[in-house]
């Protein structure tokens, strides 16, 4: 069970489809947002939009995944670096994307596993409008790059609101169906930003907003010879480091904290695993 669990869990990651603007009940309560960094003096508003680009980007992944159940401590990791390419196509008030993935490399340490070799590049496309992100298609089965591609592209492309003011807030709610292992697990993710003023980034006068995430997902079905039930419950913060000026993106920084309990013949095993992603844009 707990070599399943580990090399499955990752891919819960990619629970991000949207469901609009203004979600008025969280289905579990959103964590608190942290301190600001420093602040400089200017306070707005402002205004962002996106510019047409192509925007390549340099991604770096790290899990961590514990037993909660055992007597002893069993600790799995997992790192990935990922080079993507984003293109953007500015119509009126649409986004229209495109993002390719050309190098996935994932190393892992305990009973995670190396991962299957995949097919390069993969892309996916869709539209950014002011309410959601769409994906033209989606594939109906678990594969991990498409399912990160998915999940980065909803990362990096919000719909933020007309203007930007010190202390605005805003929700949205995002859902799909994940898989862990080959069980369909249907999540939810609600996500509020705050919008917190100019800070200083690398040196850099940046817009920084950020965001706390509450997660759901509850799934059914049979692997191998076994049914399980998988309940997830957890929470997560991101950062974005944006230049409104240029319409760029120039950091983002997300964490997520998931607590998994996978119910099989009678027993329920229970393990947390914590995740941390940076995304640099290459200039």
């Amino acid at each position: 069970m707990r070599h399943s669990v580990a090399k499955s869990a990752l891919l819960l990651l990619a629970t991000a489809g949207c469901a609009g603007r203004s979600i008025r009940n969280p289905p579990s309560p959103v964590p608190a947002l942290p301190e600001p960094s420093v602040r400089i003096s200017d306070t707005g508003p402002w205004a962002f939009s996106y510019k047409p680009d192509t925007i390549r980007l340099q991604i770096t992944r790290s899990a961590a995944i514990e037993s909660a159940t055992d007597s002893g401590t069993h600790r799995e990791i997992s790192t990935n670096n990922t080079h993507e390419v984003l293109a953007l196509a500015i119509a009126a008030d649409t986004v229209r994307y495109t993002a390719t993935v050309d190098s996935f490399f994932t190393a892992s340490q305990g009973l995670i596993g190396s991962t299957e070799p995949v097919s390069l590049p993969v892309q996916v496309s869709g539209l950014l409008d002011s309410l959601n992100v769409s994906i033209d298609s989606t594939v109906q089965s678990c594969d991990p790059v498409r399912s990160n591609l998915e999940t980065d592209v909803r990362n990096l492309l919000i719909p933020f609101p007309a203007q930007l003011t010190v202390g605005a807030t805003w929700r949205d709610s995002v859902a799909r169906v994940a898989c862990y292992g080959t069980i369909p697990v249907r999540a939810t993710v609600v996500r509020r930003f705050s919008v917190v003023g100019r800070t200083s980034f690398n040196g850099q006068s940046t817009l920084t907003v950020q965001r706390a995430d509450s997660v759901t997902a509850h799934g059914e079905g049979r692997q191998q010879q076994h049914q399980l039930v998988v309940d997830v419950n957890g929470t997560g913060t991101a950062t974005y480091y944006l230049i409104p000026e240029l319409g760029r993106l120039m950091h983002l920084t997300t964490s997520q904290d998931l607590d998994f309990a996978i119910r099989a013949s009678g027993r329920t095993s229970r393990f947390r695993e914590s995740v941390k992603e940076e995304f640099s844009p290459l200039r």
